[in-house]
């Protein structure tokens, strides 16, 4: 009789064991502080898509972690799992946004180089235009036309500088397409006057 009530003794401390499982505190906080790292490496405007795995890893994590604290009989092995993916997928978001970043820049200072180089062949373009009495309205909106992209231009460098990569290429690759317009405008008009004058 004694060794018989000593066994149910026994079954109880083990299920208060499994039923009190503490929750993966280490791994919680491990996890949310690499989901805020990827965040603050803006993660957000240079890798959406990875941050967003890891932050719908991180919410399945709490759901999981939410339904076995309800429960009597907790089991964390699936939440864990789950940390240790939105973990995961946050270190690849933080990695990802600072290639995505880099890259950015560097095509920021090569379109800015390259609208550069368009802009100076279409301000070359117009020193070397036919004028005459036709032409002298149309090359003076040419000029003003080159010196509002030459305004964008610095326009471009400031918020290369400013780590704006996005604008600076959207506004070189601006000013690219339109000196390269006014350039082939200027040259057209030019060749035209020459094959008149034969």
């Amino acid at each position: 009789m004694r060794n018989l009530s000593i066994v149910p003794a026994a079954i109880l401390v083990l299920l208060g064991a499994v039923a009190c499982g503490e929750a993966p505190r280490e791994e919680i906080a491990a996890a949310q502080a690499a989901v805020e790292e990827a965040r603050n490496a803006e993660a957000g405007t240079w890798a959406p898509d990875e941050l967003q795995a890891a932050e719908e890893a991180m919410k399945a994590a709490d759901a999981e972690l939410a339904a076995q604290d309800q429960k009597w009989m907790k089991s964390y092995d699936k939440a864990a799992e789950l940390l240790a993916r939105a973990e995961e997928e946050a270190a690849r978001a933080a990695e990802a946004a600072a290639a995505n970043k880099e890259q950015a820049r560097q095509d920021a200072e090569a379109g800015i180089a390259a609208a550069d180089t368009a802009l100076q062949a279409a301000e070359a373009a117009l020193q070397v235009a036919p004028v005459s009495k036709d032409s002298k309205a149309d090359l003076e909106l040419y000029k003003g036309d080159l010196a509002t992209l030459r305004t964008s231009l610095q326009t471009a460098r400031d918020a290369l500088a400013a780590g704006d990569y996005k604008q600076a290429i959207e506004t070189a690759s601006t000013i690219n397409e339109k000196s390269t317009t006014i350039a082939a405008q200027l040259t057209e008009a030019r060749n035209k006057q020459a094959a008149a004058r034969r």
